[in-house]
């Protein structure tokens, strides 16, 4: 038997290693992950151009599961429903991607709420919130059109709670700050607040008005601003950073 060399059994060793049962079964259960991830992105994204182009109503399973190149049956056993896969592609959408953290634990939610001034708090709240809007609105006629299904009706009702929710906190952290105008309950500061950042007036003004991202965004801090806030002359250095910076100084 010729020796074998310590190199040798060191590669030997090492090609074993990446070979042995443990690594094989966790390789392939990496793969198996991934593979579901795309297949779960491919049928969101089937299912949401279709939404898009077609409606809710004329967008049937098979028809999704066709165009995502899968079994209808996958499609199925994945979201269960039409209903519950378009509340999933809401959330997914809404979020930029269907694994980040609900809207309250996202770092520009942290970042808003320890603003130390009305002004940037607001600007931040609006730079961000507007975002979210501008991801979901394609698919808001295929919501309202699927409103008579138990699920959506529920998922629905449970984004326009979260939605005040989130707008009373940041009510509170202006309460907070003194930065609400006097004589301005906080409780009727969320109603003015839901209002104005609601998708009525978003679809109003860009989707049908035509106005760009930047002008609602300069429109919807002002408004806010005005509002809301004790001083609503605001400072420049609390937007100068943000996206919609130039659209208020025109």
């Amino acid at each position: 038997m010729s020796p074998v060399l310590p190199f040798t059994r060191a590669l030997t060793s090492d090609i074993f290693s990446k070979l042995s049962p443990m690594a094989m079964v966790k390789e392939a259960a990496t793969t198996r992950a991934e593979r579901a991830r795309l297949t779960r992105r491919r049928m969101l994204d089937s299912a949401g151009e279709l939404f898009i182009r077609d409606g809710y109503a004329d967008t049937t399973m098979d028809r999704i599961a066709d165009h995502a190149g899968v079994a209808v049956q996958t499609l199925y056993y994945t979201f269960r429903s039409k209903g519950q896969l378009l509340c999933e592609l809401v959330e997914a959408t809404a979020a930029g991607d269907e694994e980040v953290a609900p809207v309250a634990q996202r770092a520009w939610v942290g970042e808003m709420l320890a603003a130390t001034s009305g002004h940037r708090l607001l600007a931040l709240a609006v730079e961000h919130g507007a975002d979210i809007f501008v991801r979901a609105a394609p698919l808001w006629p295929a919501v309202a059109a699927a409103v008579s299904d138990p699920h959506v009706d529920r998922y629905w009702a449970g984004v326009a709670a979260g939605r005040r929710a989130g707008q009373a906190r940041m009510v509170a952290r202006l309460d907070e700050l003194g930065a609400l105008r006097p004589g301005l309950d906080p409780d009727r500061a969320t109603d003015v607040v839901v209002t104005i950042v609601g998708h009525d007036v978003f679809t109003n003004l860009v989707t049908r008005a035509h106005w760009s991202v930047p002008e609602y965004k300069a429109w919807l801090l002002t408004t806010l601003a005005q509002q809301l806030l004790r001083r609503p002359r605001l400072a420049p250095s609390a937007y100068a950073d943000l996206s919609y910076s130039q659209q208020m100084t025109t």
